[in-house]
């Protein structure tokens, strides 16, 4: 695939409308152009104090077992639906902290105002967001560890927050001792609300009451009660327990990272799950509320210490692949710690490992990571944070390769799927022992930041400065038939009709990379393009989106098309009344009045609305 800072730009560009099958379209379109640069350089800059950011994840003395060392969570979102991205970040030995984007670069500590006068304090873990009852705010929900329940944060709308997780069937408790991990959110069943998924990692030693291991799945009973949950771990075969490993050594549960996506686009939203000891798993939707394991078949799993996960199109053929990092020595005495895996998706549900042909296997003690693309070239670079610091006298790794061990990783992408480690060069020299990656653009210039979790110590913040000297294009979904966040909607850029296998696709990304959430927004770097010729939306719900001729440096926010785009009103019927809705939203420049799918109110969509109504539903 030709990068996309080759591709020439146009002149001239196809202004044919949006095509829609059996659906119309409605979008909005907000322009945010990216600021002038101080120059040409490329490179991350530790801005955390200046951001205002400033917490210690806990302190060693806080003692506990060895999960403590595994610990670390961070998630963001819009919580006061102001516009600009916040940090909710969980810590083990005092209370959780949120942090609201003032706009200006800098964040305000404003926990007390979304938590009241005394907030939770309960080893508090994982965190994930997601808009569990469609009412347009973003809620939490959190794991803990050394802990018997989880909790569920309930957003009023201006980032103010209720703990319901008891209330809403989805607190897990139990009288065993939990030790939670990370959440993916994503709807397996396509009712249009979300479900989510957690993990474990804990040994059957540590489980002196006989309970069931606590790696989840919560379905979301959707109309009929929004936002509350039912477990249907073992109705829907993803009881980790029960899966049988192809390693007889395995005895202990160990999950890490989980994620909903369709690997196989059959509109089913399938499971993976990044494991530690060879207990990675890749789960099939069957798409009638239960899941196959195809982790063998696929050939995926072959990873010994599977921790952190990312879900993406690396090598730019089209199709998702799946990043597993996993702990590497060059040391004889544990030949197991063989690194990471890169699985590519060769299509028909079976994967090639890539590792070693990309350069991506020395990630040392790998835990989250991200496929994002941070300087906007068009292609997807890789951030791993990685490191562990055990109590003494338990071992250490120090370093290998001229590398601290615990340095964060960076990997650039040349266009074609191989890669080149040159964090250093980029000023990410981060040697804490990181858990959590968050990609995000918080300062809304236009390129990906990234946050960083670090275990028992402070986190950071590193601003990319220079990412935006390329072009980008930033997709918004609300979903109105699929779940509001969107998630799971597949969106495919292609920059030239004239070429249309060379595209870039996304995956509304509700799942973890590990204990810690991207943002939801769909970013893509454009390098010297000034416009794309189209963006198609495939949601969760089977309609499909298109826009055309949509300017760079842009964000898009793409409001699901209505199954029935002449019943304006939205009262489940196609009736005359339709008409006078259409006429007052043409008036106001509503959705609804883009009848023919091209983006824009115009008197031609009243033509275009005769059709549907004629056409009915």
């Amino acid at each position: 695939m030709k990068s996309v800072s080759d591709l020439p730009l146009r002149s001239s560009l196809v202004a044919a409308a949006s095509v829609l099958v059996c659906y119309g379209a409605s979008a909005s379109i907000a322009a945010e152009s990216a600021p002038a640069m101080m120059g040409p350089t490329w490179m991350f800059t530790d801005v955390t104090a200046a951001a205002g950011i400033n917490y210690q994840q806990h302190t060693y003395t806080s003692g506990g077992t060895q999960q403590v060392y595994y610990t670390g969570g961070a998630t963001v979102g819009d919580y006061n639906n102001d516009g600009w991205i916040d940090i909710f970040v969980t810590r083990l030995d005092d209370t959780d902290i949120m942090y609201f984007n003032n706009g200006d670069g800098t964040f305000t500590d404003a926990s007390t105002f979304a938590f009241g006068p005394t907030p939770l304090n309960a080893k508090t873990n994982g965190c994930q967001s997601a808009d569990i009852d469609n009412d347009g705010d973003l809620d939490i929900y959190v794991t803990a560890i050394e802990a018997n329940r989880y909790y569920l944060y309930i957003n009023d709308g201006t980032g103010v927050f209720t703990e319901e997780a008891q209330a809403r069937g989805a607190d897990h408790f139990g009288i065993d001792t939990h030790f939670g991990n990370s959440i993916g959110f994503g709807d397996y069943d396509n009712d249009g609300y979300v479900d989510f998924y957690f993990t474990e990692w804990r040994l059957d030693s540590q489980n002196g009451t006989g309970a069931p291991m606590n790696a989840r799945l919560y379905r979301n009973q959707g109309a009929s009660n929004p936002g509350h949950f039912t477990d249907t771990t073992i109705a829907a075969g993803v009881y980790l327990d029960l899966v049988p490993s192809n390693n007889p050594a395995v005895f202990d549960t160990m999950g890490f990272g989980p994620r909903f996506t369709d690997i196989d686009r059959d509109g089913h939203m399938d499971l993976v799950i990044s494991g530690d000891h060879q207990t990675s798993r890749l789960f099939w939707n069957d798409g009638d509320g239960t899941f196959t394991d195809g982790t063998d078949a696929a050939n995926v799993g072959t990873d010994t210490f599977g921790m952190g996960s990312t879900v993406a199109d690396y090598d730019g053929d089209g199709d998702l692949d799946w990043f597993v990092t996993s702990i590497y020595e060059d040391n004889p005495l544990r030949p197991l710690r063989d690194g990471n895996r890169m699985y590519r998706y060769d299509g028909n549900r079976t994967f090639t490992d890539t590792t070693d042909a990309i350069g991506v296997r020395d990630g040392a003690w790998g835990w989250a990571a991200s496929l994002s693309d941070f300087d906007n070239d068009g292609d997807l670079d890789i951030a791993q944070v990685n490191g562990i610091i055990f109590p003494e006298p338990h071992y250490n790794p120090t370093s290998h390769f001229g590398f601290d061990t615990n340095q964060t990783r960076f990997w650039t992408n040349d266009g074609s799927g191989n890669f080149t480690e040159v964090a250093t060069s980029l000023g990410v020299t981060d040697t804490r022992s990181g858990k959590g990656l968050i990609a995000f653009d918080y300062d809304k210039d236009g390129d990906l930041d990234m946050f960083i979790t670090n275990c028992g110590q402070q986190p950071i913040l590193y601003r990319n400065d220079g990412g935006n000297t390329n072009n980008w294009l930033r997709i918004d979904t609300e979903g109105t038939a699929s779940n509001r966040d969107g998630i799971g909607a597949f969106i495919t850029v292609t920059p030239d009709l004239g070429t249309p296998g060379e595209v870039m696709v996304r995956e509304v990304d509700g799942g973890s990379n590990f204990l810690s959430q991207n943002e939801m927004t769909a970013h893509f770097g454009l390098g010297t393009l000034g416009s794309v010729d189209r963006v198609m939306i495939e949601w969760p719900s089977g309609a499909v989106q298109t826009f055309n001729n949509v300017n760079a440096n842009t964000t898009l926010l793409a409001v699901e098309p209505s199954p029935c785009p002449a019943d304006v009103n939205g009262d489940g019927m196609v009736t005359p009344t339709d008409f006078s809705a259409w006429v007052g939203a043409f008036n106001s420049g509503a959705p609804e009045c883009d009848q023919n799918g091209d983006g824009m109110c115009t008197p031609t969509d009243f033509s275009a609305w005769v059709g549907n109504y004629n056409a009915g539903c």
